[in-house]
């Protein structure tokens, strides 16, 4: 059974940060961020809510899916009405599995230190 476990965060921006469970095995993990921001180095444009990881030995199995999908539910619970994503062009796994969760495309942006292009999806909760 998978389920998310809450760690307390603390920090300038108001972010809920959870472990992907399943039995006692942390798989992978999920930040959400209360409003988007962008690290150094990426575009203001590309500002986003959500930063997720599955461990290495646990990709390929449909926990990226599911950890976003245990993510939106919780997004719904701090008041989030949509929530924005991204992910590189050449990353196509976090595509399809931000497709899989209703991610709408909205628009892309060179990451200049990268050399390659970013993603934009936007999520909207009301259709949770």
């Amino acid at each position: 059974m998978l389920n998310l476990k809450h760690i307390e965060t603390a920090g300038r921006l108001p972010t809920s940060h959870y472990n992907l469970m399943k039995d006692d095995h942390v798989v992978g993990m999920i930040q959400i961020r209360h409003a988007p921001s962008h690290g150094i180095g990426i575009p203001e444009c590309m500002a986003s809510h959500i930063y997720y990881e599955i461990i290495p030995e646990y990709r390929l199995r449909g926990y990226g899916t599911q950890i976003l999908a245990l993510g939106i539910k919780e997004a719904q619970k701090i008041g989030l009405k949509e929530l924005y994503l991204t992910c590189m062009e050449d990353n196509l796994g976090s595509q399809k599995i931000i497709e899989a969760n209703g991610g709408i495309f909205v628009e892309k942006a060179l990451i200049p230190h990268e050399g390659k292009n970013m993603l934009k999806y936007k999520i909207l909760l009301q259709h949770f």
